[in-house]
């Protein structure tokens, strides 16, 4: 499986980049949103984390082999689960992949299928079972804070909240997905002292982020 590729960039099509790689021209399908800052890239040497499937139907004799190309490996996870909800292919989420990661999953977690209808590809009806299978699952792509996962921290995920109504497993899991999207040592555990100063209990990570999500929602208020 190919999981990475380097290359340089030859041009960009509609929906497709052209990579030079060795004596080797790679096409790859792209998100809508890094076909637009690749444009302006043509001649140098990128990076993409890539996803290989196979594309086709059982009715069809034709099987054709794809890569798709992301400008970071959040970007691709995103696209991963973006993909799980029935009646979202390979090629519409892409298509639907105009803003930012960190913009979409909020809108996903917000729960704004009116929004979330009007991106390309995506109507009411596939609007509402994204939101119905997503909304508990892309918390942490809407805490990206940027285009790159931050360096990995050695630190354990110690805190000054009330810890002890959370398992320390929960605890870890939330501190490291923070880390990998781009939050420092210091703004993980200050996001996590907060949600734990409430008192609440977070049986799991899913419902610790969520609390973390909404408490920055708020502040940016």
């Amino acid at each position: 499986m190919i999981s990475r590729i380097r290359g340089v960039v030859a041009r960009v099509g509609e929906e497709e980049l052209y990579l030079e790689v060795n004596a080797f021209e790679v096409e790859l399908l792209i998100p809508e949103i890094a076909r637009r800052q690749l444009q302006s890239k043509v001649g140098e040497p990128v990076e993409l984390h890539t996803v290989f499937y196979i594309e086709g139907n059982s009715m069809g004799s034709r099987m054709n082999p794809r890569l798709v190309g992301f400008l970071n490996a959040k970007d691709r996870e995103f696209f991963d689960v973006f993909c799980s909800v029935d009646g979202v292919g390979v090629r519409k989420a892409l298509r639907a992949m105009v803003v930012p990661v960190r913009e979409l999953a909020r809108t996903i977690q917000d729960q704004d299928v009116k929004t979330l209808a009007t991106y390309p590809g995506i109507g009411e009806a596939t609007a509402e079972r994204i939101v119905a299978k997503l909304r508990r699952k892309v918390g942490i792509f809407a805490l990206m804070v940027g285009q790159e996962a931050a360096p990995e921290s050695k630190g354990k995920a110690a805190t000054n909240g009330q810890a002890g109504t959370v398992e320390n497993d929960v605890l870890r899991d939330v501190y490291a997905l923070l880390l990998s999207v781009g939050h420092s040592d210091a703004q993980a555990r200050q996001a996590m002292d907060r949600v734990l100063s409430t008192k609440k209990k977070f049986k799991t990570v899913a419902d610790m982020i969520d609390a973390i999500y909404y408490q920055a929602r708020d502040d940016e208020k």
